[in-house]
């Protein structure tokens, strides 16, 4: 097979069709576990950062640099839309973000603003093209947001949470204004990932961080209409689409319903299985444990190998973690994985 550019790799394995190897990238990959990204750091806080086009390309390309990734995920958060949307959002250290002020309420639901993407968060659009006129044509950009579930806790709990049980209360005892929220930020969020698109971004993937939290039914019959819209929104920009859902073996056919191009796997969900219960409808992505990289170099390249044989047979496959990076990941761990990745030059093609 004629050897591909990254970009057209990681497109046509989104798109299910045969590469020379298999695309690889990683969740939070720009992040603290680099130390170029811990010096850049020290000029700005987080959300600071995120709306510093220059700093935000910066340290989105370092792992490409380092790691020669097919794709690079833009350097972002998925709550700058509810920044957008009036909502105080800022992090502490050690804590994670807060919210303010929580929406409980019909009444604060519709408060909230509806905002201009290209205006409101063009900080992101220029990080996206800045970091196009870095990083060339010939890999992908990925840009993203949240899914209406992750969304929407965060507003109803005003932070991370164990147990979600503002945001399931809602759910459940006021199941009209749920949805009203989950409409509200869908009508942001597609405009959102609109505006990365027309920056540059090639893929995008949306991210339901704590979408595990639901059994099938419940799922399908609250959320799936929802992130089905989202999903098509983002398919009629004319890009793949992924959808992760963070603790999804139990959703697997339903999440094949939103109509994603791609499906991104946590790490406790047989590969066999994941892709017996798809059934090629969907290419899949990620599946191993972030953990494993504090492994040795050594056991990482065992394991990431693993993972390579056991997508062989799927109709469409990239290499991911099954969550975002850890902070103290050791470098040496990434390099042996994608020591691994990048010598695994059997045409995807040849696999099914």
């Amino acid at each position: 097979m004629t050897v591909m550019t990254p970009r057209q790799r990681f497109l046509a394995a989104c798109k299910r069709q045969p590469v020379d190897r298999t695309p690889a990238w990683v969740m939070r990959q720009a992040g603290r576990y680099l130390p170029e990204y811990r010096e850049v750091r020290k000029g700005y806080d987080f959300m600071g950062m995120v709306r510093t086009p220059s700093a935000a390309a910066e340290v989105t390309l370092q792992p490409i640099r380092r790691f020669g990734m097919d794709a690079a995920v833009i350097f972002s958060d998925i709550l700058v839309p509810h920044a957008a949307m009036g909502v105080d959002v800022r992090f502490e250290e050690g804590e994670g973000p807060i919210l303010t002020p929580v929406v409980r309420t019909r009444a604060e639901v519709e408060a909230l603003q509806d905002f201009d993407a290209r205006t409101a968060t063009g900080f992101l659009g220029e990080a996206i093209r800045l970091t196009r006129q870095q990083l060339g044509p010939d890999r992908a950009i990925i840009g993203f947001c949240g899914a209406p579930w992750t969304s929407a806790s965060y507003l109803i709990e005003g932070g991370s949470s164990r147990n979600f049980e503002h945001a399931k209360r809602m759910l459940y005892d006021d199941p009209a204004t749920f949805a009203r929220l989950c409409e509200r930020l869908v009508d942001n969020l597609i405009p959102y990932l609109r505006m990365q698109v027309e920056a540059g971004a090639d893929v995008v993937q949306i991210f339901d961080s704590w979408g595990g939290a639901f059994d099938a039914r419940t799922w399908r019959d609250v959320l799936l209409p929802s992130t089905r819209r989202l999903v098509q929104g983002a398919k009629d920009l004319g890009v793949p689409v992924i959808l992760y859902v963070n603790g999804c073996s139990q959703l697997l056919e339903v999440l094949v319903e939103t109509g994603a191009d791609v499906l991104g796997l946590d790490w406790r969900i047989d590969p066999a299985e994941a892709i017996r219960r798809t059934q090629g409808k969907v290419a899949l992505q990620g599946n191993l444990d972030p953990c494993v990289l504090f492994a040795s170099p050594e056991v990482v390249e065992r394991e990431a190998r693993r993972v390579l044989e056991s997508f062989r047979h799927a109709p469409g496959y990239i290499f991911n973690l099954g969550s975002g990076i850890l902070p103290g990941v050791p470098v040496a761990s990434m390099e042996a994985l994608f020591r691994v990745i990048q010598a695994d030059t059997v045409p995807m093609g040849a696999r099914a």
